[in-house]
């Protein structure tokens, strides 16, 4: 089952990703800070998607997809960032580093639920 990885601070937004992550085939990790995912990837997890905020305290959207992107096994992992920010020029410094997606919060969750599918490649 694919592994994906949420982060956000905020425990509400990770509730709405439970519950449109529920019925989906896939094995959902939670963190409500960057650093601990980040240490736990480097320490061998391997989510095949990641799926963060971009404001968050202590280390950011970017500066976690920097520190993924340092590490071999999720130099290449499918990235989406969940966050309340639309400004364009975020989104071009995210197309720089890598990122897959951007979904504005709040979001619809069949349009996560549909990202997540496509990025996996799971059935419809």
């Amino acid at each position: 089952m694919p592994l994906v990885i949420f982060v956000d601070d905020s425990e509400t937004a990770l509730a709405s990703t439970r519950m449109v992550t529920n019925s989906m085939p896939i094995e959902v990790k939670q963190y409500t800070q960057a650093e601990v995912a980040l240490a736990e990837i480097k320490a061998g997890m391997i989510p095949d998607l990641i799926i963060t905020d971009l404001n968050m305290p202590g280390m950011n959207g970017f500066e976690f997809l920097e520190g993924l992107r340092g590490v071999p096994s999720t130099k290449r992992t499918p990235t989406l960032m969940l966050t309340t920010e639309t400004k364009p020029e975020l989104k071009q410094q995210g197309k720089a580093l890598g990122l897959t997606g951007w979904i504005v919060k709040p979001f619809n969750p069949a349009q996560l639920k549909q990202a997540i599918t496509r990025v996996l490649r799971l059935p419809a």
